[in-house]
């Protein structure tokens, strides 16, 4: 007899999405986080650090970038979607191996810029072999090297070093004098084990984690997640075999994994979810395309603006209840708060108090804690 499919709400979606996200039930530290979330995105570090302080309570950020650049416990690369992400370094094989025998855009502009494919490999391995003879390199140091080379290939964006990235051979080491810095991952990392396995291996074992982390999904939101095709999705979703089951949410298909679903009576209501002050680009916002779920739609204009950009936000009940920023006046940190509707004085007495969390994180003094609505 065939199993009836599990029916869930968008109440009971939204309390699995904020639990397996670490904001119910914190991560035991800022590694697990990274590894749980495969990847959390650091295009604007400081917002990386934010989403693993609201998942790690009392993780500064002076602990955090001694674990991406001291500590080397985290790594920072490029990943999904071609976006900066902070990784457990542990992972990294994981993520080269993924995205393994794909050419980047960089290589294919070279291409069509007229390079003889021979010499534009002999090219990319010469930078490789310059940043291994360095501790760090930025692209001044390009510049100075290969003064003739195309300003588009030391694009912000990743260039040249992204090339490098895509074939295991480059992270971010810590910026000096305003200038990102990268290293050989044989100098920064050269007790690391190296071994990456499959590309599909790789990809079906991201989509576990996506579905532990931000599960149940429909397929157009695992696609946009990962951002690849859904003939791939497809792919590497059968290769998890039994571990996936179909549920409907809301009378739509979607799919998590069997040992996620077995466990919805364990969900809290999401009137028990505490609040959080959500940093710019937090994982929670990025992990669907579908966000009917987490905010409506009039909301929704405010939190995801042009250009791309998703701002910072309140989230109380597990819905997204406004947005907030943060700025630097000297050494102190003052924060604006920006309900969508006016709050009760006990609600707003708890998101001054995480605001004062926020300036901890960055062991700065709170100034004003600025309200408007």
């Amino acid at each position: 007899m065939r199993k009836a499919i599990v029916e869930l709400t968008i109440e009971q979606v939204a309390a699995a999405r904020i639990v397996q996200n670490g904001l119910f039930k914190p991560f035991a530290d800022p590694v697990t986080a990274a590894r749980q979330l495969a990847g959390v995105q650091a295009q604007i570090l400081p917002a990386a650090g934010l989403a693993l302080w609201n998942r790690v309570p009392g993780l500064t950020n002076t602990q955090f970038e001694q674990l991406l650049y001291h500590e080397r416990a985290l790594v920072r690369l490029w990943g999904q979607r071609h976006t900066l992400h902070v990784y457990a370094a542990g992972d990294w094989p994981l993520i080269y191996a993924a995205q393994a025998g794909r050419v980047t855009s960089w290589e294919l502009e070279m291409l069509r810029d007229g390079w003889d494919p021979a010499a534009c490999e002999a090219f990319i391995t010469r930078v490789a072999q310059w940043l291994y003879e360095h501790e760090t390199m930025g692209r001044s140091d390009l510049r100075r090297l290969t003064p003739t080379i195309d300003e588009r290939h030391l694009s912000g964006w990743g260039g040249i070093f992204s090339v490098l990235a895509r074939r295991g051979l480059a992270c971010h080491a810590a910026p000096h004098g305003g200038e990102a810095r990268m290293a050989h991952r044989l100098r920064w990392l050269p007790d690391l084990a190296w071994h990456p396995p499959p590309t599909d291996e790789a990809n079906a074992e991201l989509m576990r984690r996506y579905l532990a982390a931000f599960g149940p999904a429909y397929p157009a939101d695992i696609t946009c997640w990962r951002g690849r095709t859904q003939a791939e999705i497809k792919r590497w979703l059968a290769m998890l075999g039994d571990e996936v089951v179909k549920v409907t949410v809301a009378g739509k298909p979607a799919w998590w994994l069997r040992c996620c679903v077995e466990h919805i009576r364990d969900l809290p209501v999401l009137a028990d979810i505490p609040p959080r002050l959500l940093g710019r680009f937090d994982p929670l916002l990025l992990g669907t395309r579908d966000r009917s779920w987490l905010v409506d739609a009039v909301g929704y204009k405010q939190v995801w603006r042009p250009a791309g950009h998703v701002e910072a936000t309140i989230l109380l009940a597990g819905r997204v209840a406004g947005t907030w920023r943060y700025d630097w006046r000297g050494e102190t940190l003052h924060v604006t708060l920006r309900p969508f509707t006016p709050l009760p004085p006990a609600v707003r007495s708890q998101l001054e108090t995480l605001a004062a969390g926020v300036a901890a994180h960055f062991a700065a003094p709170l100034g004003e804690c600025r309200w408007e609505e």
